[in-house]
């Protein structure tokens, strides 16, 4: 008797927690692909837990898509072929929206756009045109558009060093094995207030060049993957038109607007 009370105590407990209340369905989870170390987008904290902006917008983008996200890090250079791979089911980490990228992946709306900046140290004077930038060293990431952008317009002229992660650009930079940094402004403000950064600046103008750095940065999905990423679309929308997404945006960029074109 003791033993079949105890199965039906088991029974009962396992009943409870598959059946749902009426008008109530448990969200969906999907895992979701991040660097983990582009402040102030996304980094890894000491306990190992993702924090950043994309963590935040990610996770309001998911709760309002009645999804739950799942982080998974991964690094820049091998988002793409782990999301083909099937290692997760969407990309949210600062990857422009392409042309090129566009033939093997689909992407959301763009939900933040920042230009592109030059960073060097503030004795440097270094002149932004091929005269100025010949025989420079300057830090990217390897594979991103912006060592697509150097390659365009700058080749021949300044030699390239390619990155895993920006923590490695800012050291070299600091350091002096590279005379610059080419990034995100955003990301490149970021550097700029760390007691590291005091000695840089910004160099030259802002730059945008949608040939090459897209409409600005989108969720990626698998091109079989179109019902989730309609389900996305209509999240960014929603965030975009509530004022969810500035609030969110505020909290890591104060006054600066990071809203991408609003002509969809």
């Amino acid at each position: 008797m003791a033993v079949r009370g105890l199965m039906g105590v088991a029974l009962a407990t396992v009943l409870a927690a598959v059946i749902v209340a009426p008008g109530h369905v448990a969200a969906e989870t999907i895992k979701v692909a991040t660097e983990a170390s582009f402040p102030p987008f996304s980094k890894t904290e000491a306990d190992g837990t993702i924090t950043g902006f994309e963590i935040d917008l990610g996770n309001a983008v998911c709760e309002r898509a009645k999804l739950q996200c799942e982080w998974v890090k991964q690094d820049f250079d091998g988002l793409i072929a782990g999301l083909l791979a099937g290692k997760y089911n969407m990309i949210f980490s600062s990857m422009s929206i392409t042309e090129e990228r566009k033939k093997a992946v689909d992407f959301s709306l763009p939900y933040y756009d920042t230009p592109y900046r030059f960073i060097a140290h503030k004795s440097s004077s270094i002149e932004i045109s091929n005269a100025g930038l010949q025989g420079k060293k300057v830090g990217v990431y390897a594979g991103a558009t912006q060592e697509k952008y150097l390659k365009a317009k700058y080749d021949g002229v300044v030699e390239i060093r390619g990155y895993d992660k920006i923590d490695q650009i800012n050291a070299d930079l600091v350091t002096g094995r590279i005379d610059m940094a080419f990034n995100e402004q955003l990301a490149g403000a970021e550097f700029l207030k760390t007691p590291e950064g005091q000695a840089f600046e910004f160099v030259g103008p802002e730059i945008k060049d949608k040939a090459i750095f897209g409409v600005g940065a989108g969720a990626v999905f698998r091109k079989s993957d179109g019902a989730l990423r309609e389900k996305i679309d209509d999240a960014i929308r929603s965030l975009y038109q509530d004022g969810t997404f500035d609030k969110i945006s505020q909290k890591y960029f104060g006054s600066m607007s990071v809203r991408a074109d609003q002509n969809w």
